[in-house]
């Protein structure tokens, strides 16, 4: 557990790598998927993940007591192996806090929080939510800058934020590699920025010296325990082997754009949505724990699995990943 006075130091130490957040896999009744929690987490340790988030993708199905008792199970099955960190922003101001103080009180290093749409009307209304949020509570905290608050927070308020000293990192989620370098400038050594896009992964470490992937699924969708070429080629590029990072880089491009097709509709700076039904799909198929999405999101349909699988079959990767040899591959 990280204290607001010493977070900006322990994320110098350890907020680094490729980090990730896997969905909450549901029972076909829609329960909490305890076991399904246990597992995702085991896959990503042996990912190589760098670090493990955990309740971002449906907070919005989940009732208060499911996304604590979710955090609960996360953290317990991390059980400090890697770094962990928990989303715990809520549209109600009073259960931001107390999700926050309930992720430190289970055992989280930090949290992620973006700006519930109430409170995304304008710019100092978001810099009073955070700061007042900050001043509450008593842990590390991670930005989160994304279309679904429903507007994008500019590189001049990201910079005002990370002042404040439980601040100590910044996930750019907006798909525009300019704006997280202009914000890379401003904040300086106060917190670490980063494009979580894996697309953008070799240009930013290579031109821009970013050093964190932060909460993407890319690491473990395009990557598995038997194999992490994601790993491969972001190594290379952070010990300056330029010709061979981007030669590893561009044999992913197939896997790559099929990630890409199905996160377009994350993008949408005015109605952004999440491809969460595909995601959980991929993860059914390479072995990890998916399941359903709640209701009223709606679910693939046979065909529309069946679509997919072939293409994610037909990027040539899925054997690469997950040979046929090694269990929990579906057929």
């Amino acid at each position: 557990m990280v204290s607001r006075v010493d977070a900006k130091d322990w994320a110098k130490a350890n907020v680094k790598g490729l980090w990730t957040t896997p969905t909450i896999p549901f029972s076909q009744d829609f329960a909490l998927d305890e076991a399904g929690i246990r597992k995702n987490v085991d896959y990503i340790v042996g990912v190589k993940a760098g670090g493990i988030g955990f309740g971002f993708s449906e907070p919005w199905v989940l009732s208060i007591a499911e996304r604590k008792r979710a955090m609960e199970v996360a953290i317990d099955a991390v059980g400090g192996r890697i770094c962990a960190y928990l989303h715990t922003t809520d549209h109600s101001v009073p259960e931001t806090i107390s999700l926050t103080k309930h992720a430190k009180a289970v055992g989280a290093d930090a949290v992620m929080i973006w700006p519930p749409y109430e409170w995304a009307k304008n710019e100092n209304m978001i810099y009073d939510f955070y700061k007042y949020v900050a001043e509450n509570v008593d842990i590390a905290i991670f930005l989160y800058n994304t279309y679904h608050s429903g507007v994008a927070m500019s590189p001049e308020l990201i910079a005002r934020l990370t002042k404040l000293p439980n601040v100590c990192a910044v996930k750019d989620a907006i798909n525009d590699a300019t704006h997280t370098i202009r914000t890379q400038a401003l904040v300086g050594n106060d917190a670490f920025v980063n494009d979580p896009l894996e697309e953008h992964l070799l240009t930013m470490s290579l031109h821009f010296s970013q050093r964190l992937l932060l909460g993407t699924t890319s690491v473990f969708l395009m990557q598995s325990p038997h194999y992490q070429p994601v790993q491969e080629y972001y190594d290379l590029a952070v010990a300056g082997k330029a010709a061979e990072a981007t030669q590893k880089y561009y044999e992913l491009e197939p896997l790559r754009n099929l990630w890409k097709e199905i996160y377009s509709v994350l993008w949408s700076k005015s109605q952004a949505t999440h491809p969460l039904a595909y995601i959980k799909y991929w993860m059914d198929l390479i072995g990890m724990a998916g399941g359903p999405v709640r209701p009223p999101m709606h679910q693939l349909s046979e065909q529309q699995k069946a679509d997919f699988k072939v293409r994610l079959q037909a990027t040539g990767w899925l054997e690469k990943l997950i040979p046929k040899s090694k269990p929990g591959i579906a057929a």
